[in-house]
């Protein structure tokens, strides 16, 4: 065994989980080493933004909708992806989900909403005609070969029924083929438009980094989380400000930095809290300083 390999398993051993799956993949070379249970199925919480987010993307490819389209009073496309539509972060039941009302004015604030990503799936399944689980499967679970990937929609049910915003279930394989997708796209999703959502949108907008704080630049791209400026922060200090990707409350993360090329993605049982901010921050360090 190398000793990076060694120093790695070590460092996850002293996890307060009981069962985890990690990978570290090298997207210039496509070497990947795997860590922990690679075939059991995690509650992504979520990281299944990172997977919604590209379904809508590819929608907007398609022609299904636009980047700027008006899905219901007022609501865009993008800033419903981008967490700036002024949209509360949970869904108020007591009204359709085509009637929840803004707490902030649009491009006003960064706020976190689980409300944003489930009016993108109703909206699509209202335009389309389409379930958004089966366009999900069909866009990135079968060209990205996440074999075990499915969606829950009861998994968390402040989000709503789609399974958008956090309700994926799936293997670490099912991750490492939503990391490649990620960075290389799909056959359905025009390269132009990932590099777009890659970008920071309206940055400056400030905001609370959900389990980390205020944030004055609270960056995000369209569906994806942006390091940027951000501290403290759930990746790396050595992380570059490129890096993107998004964490759940399930104790999920998904990580790609673009400047070294490097991807690196965890799944446990144990949901987000404390033992989360101290060690992902370490495991991303160790990765970085060893590959």
């Amino acid at each position: 065994m190398s000793d990076r390999r060694s120093a790695i398993m070590n460092h996850l051993k002293e996890w307060p989980v009981k069962n985890y799956a990690c990978f570290v993949l090298d997207l210039s070379s496509g070497f990947v080493d795997t860590y922990g249970d690679h075939d059991r199925i995690f509650r992504w919480a979520s990281v299944s933004k990172l997977a919604s987010a590209l379904a809508i993307l590819s929608s907007v490819a398609e022609g299904v909708s636009s980047i700027d389209q008006d899905v219901a009073n007022g609501f865009l496309v993008c800033d419903l992806l981008a967490h700036a539509s002024g949209l509360a972060t949970e869904i108020d039941f007591s009204v359709d989900i085509f009637s929840q009302k803004r707490v902030a004015p649009a491009r006003t604030k960064r706020i976190y909403s689980n409300t944003g990503f489930e009016l993108l799936a109703a909206s699509f399944e209202k335009i389309s005609g389409f379930q958004f689980q089966d366009y999900l499967s069909e866009v990135l679970f079968r060209p990205a070969k996440m074999e075990t990937a499915s969606v829950n929609g009861n998994l968390w049910p402040h989000a709503g029924r789609t399974g958008s915003a956090a309700g994926i279930l799936g293997s670490l394989k099912d991750l490492i083929g939503l990391a490649n997708a990620l960075y290389f796209g799909t056959p359905f999703l025009d390269g132009e438009l990932l590099e777009r959502a890659k970008q920071p949108y309206i940055s400056d907008l400030p905001g609370i980094l959900p389990g980390f704080g205020k944030m004055p630049r609270n960056t995000w791209g369209l569906g994806f989380e942006i390091k940027g400026e951000k501290f403290p922060h759930w990746t790396a200090r050595s992380n570059s400000a490129a890096t993107y990707g998004h964490f759940g409350a399930a104790g999920t993360f998904l990580w790609i930095d673009p400047t070294i090329s490097l991807a690196l993605g965890v799944l446990t049982d144990r949901d987000f809290g404390p033992w989360a901010q101290i060690y992902w921050p370490k495991l991303a360090e160790l990765v970085i300083n060893s590959y």
